[in-house]
């Protein structure tokens, strides 16, 4: 995918003149940089941002490398869903792609796609499973094609300044799954944050050093399993004290922290969804006298996966 585009080309994607499309640019409603030629250039983000804000559709989405995107009010989430099980069920990246796609281009925001879709989609494909009607490759190959497409998602938001809130996280020893630390990654970054995602099965002393290191303003712990509770509560408690003592938020979340377990843990938020963890990274951000309060995720509440 490009990263820089001629008005041309974004003009000619739009199908809009290239006049209007400068004036746009002048007006400040799409970004633009100039070349040492004086030449205007559009990042791609800037972009699709604008697209999502405004509601154009692309009529030549091959210019942006992206793929044959719905008509306009089309991507919902509601009607596209099933669909995307159908294409992640037979392993259709190309199909499971541009659904994907479409539901972000039509402006619907990474939690909603995550909360609403993708997380449904893997509950109807782990039941498949669990009835004999799926095959794990399956699941797998489905659990690769929406990785792909959320690295995608990530690359095309805008750029972040180097003073955005910074958050890491990801998995302990025993739990595989990287699909719920990735969609935390990307709901936090199209949130405003430097989210990095340190994948899955991390020694606890490791994600300790991590935090020593990089003093993030957050760390999220994805739980969708684990070998021994007694074992995982031991690990958790070492992140849980260097976190403390760094000073840094502790998020929580995934299907394996049932009531009894999280009984047993202490820690800054527990999440059981996307929306709920970006809401909870919002009240850490500073904010200006007399600005209203964010919308708050319940304290015991939500998932980053």
């Amino acid at each position: 995918m490009r990263e820089l585009l001629t008005p041309r080309q974004v003009a000619q994607a739009i199908g809009v003149s290239e006049a209007s499309l400068k004036r746009w640019c002048d007006k400040g409603m799409l970004p633009a940089i100039r070349t040492a030629g004086g030449h205007r250039r559009l990042p791609v983000g800037g972009v699709i941002e604008f697209l999502r804000r405004t509601g154009h559709v692309l009529v030549r989405p091959e210019i942006l490398g992206l793929p044959r995107v719905a008509a306009a009010g089309q991507a919902t989430i509601g009607r596209l869903t099933p669909e995307l099980t159908t294409a992640l069920e037979a392993g259709d990246e190309e199909r499971a792609r541009q659904i994907l796609l479409d539901l972000y281009l039509a402006g619907n925001p990474a939690r909603d796609i995550c909360d609403a879709s993708i997380s449904p989609v893997f509950v109807t494909l782990g039941q498949s499973w669990q009835h004999g009607d799926l095959e794990v490759y399956q699941e797998r190959r489905a659990c690769e094609i929406c990785m792909r497409v959320l690295f995608e998602v990530s690359s095309l938001l805008p750029p972040l300044d180097a003073g955005a809130p910074y958050a890491i996280g990801g998995t302990l020893d025993g739990d595989p799954y990287t699909l719920p630390t990735t969609m935390a990654e990307v709901c936090l970054r199209e949130g405003g944050w430097r989210a990095e995602s340190h994948g899955c099965g991390n020694p606890a002393a490791t994600l300790c050093a991590a935090i020593r290191e990089k003093r993030p303003r957050l760390f999220w712990l994805s739980v969708s399993c684990f070998d021994a509770e007694a074992g995982f509560l031991e690990q958790y408690e070492r992140i849980y004290e260097t976190a403390a003592g760094c000073g840094v938020a502790l998020v929580v979340g995934g299907r394996a922290l049932t009531e009894r377990v999280r009984r047993r843990m202490t820690y800054s938020a527990h999440c059981d969804n996307m929306r709920h963890l970006v809401a909870f990274a919002r009240t850490l951000e500073p904010r200006l006298p007399g600005t209203p309060s964010p919308e708050h995720a319940s304290p015991a509440e939500g998932e980053p996966g």
